[in-house]
């Protein structure tokens, strides 16, 4: 019953050639984002790490463009990686926007204070053991987390310690983006 994640890295992939879908695609996520700098008070100060970019990496784009931050994005698909470095070097952010496979429930060699896990990131348990022994101290972490009607395709980010706040979100597949802070 997990069909939706791989249709969605699929589309991605797609619209990631091409500058109109992948603007297309990512529009709807911008309010998405001003949600989640206001909850953990994002800023030009930061260091962000985002789990999960995926072909075309909207949220770090947007997060570089809205805050001034420097963001390292991740991805455990090399393809993907790849690119979302193409789209990151079209939109002229390379110098804010770092790109690199890896495995987000590994931990990250690097330093943050902040960290942006996506809907489709897995396991999200292990991702948030994974942030809380690598980050600075004070690092706040924001975990999308799937509706009702998608528990069944995205982790839920179960038996987790109960959030610190909540963004609620205007997205079918994710109602809402929850903060942890270490």
């Amino acid at each position: 019953m997990n069909w939706i994640p791989p249709v969605i890295a699929l589309w991605e992939k797609i619209s990631s050639s091409s500058r109109l879908l992948s603007w297309l695609y990512s529009r709807p996520y911008r309010r998405v984002i001003e949600n989640e700098i206001s909850l953990a008070k994002l800023s030009r100060e930061d260091l962000i790490l985002n789990i999960g970019c995926g072909a075309v990496p909207f949220t770090a784009l947007y997060l570089a463009t809205l805050t001034g931050a420097r963001v390292h994005a991740l991805d455990i698909d090399p393809e993907a990686v790849r690119m979302a470095d193409n789209c990151v070097k079209k939109a002229g952010l390379s110098h804010r926007i770092a790109v690199s496979h890896g495995d987000g429930s590994k931990p990250f060699q690097g330093a943050f204070t902040a960290s942006i896990v996506a809907l489709q990131a897995a396991p999200k348990r292990m991702i948030l053991e994974a942030l809380k022994k690598t980050s600075l101290p004070g690092a706040r972490f924001i975990f999308r987390l799937p509706s009702p009607p998608y528990r069944d395709h995205y982790d839920p980010l179960a038996s987790a310690p109960p959030a610190l706040a909540t963004a609620l979100q205007p997205m079918r597949t994710f109602d809402r983006s929850v903060l942890y802070v270490n």
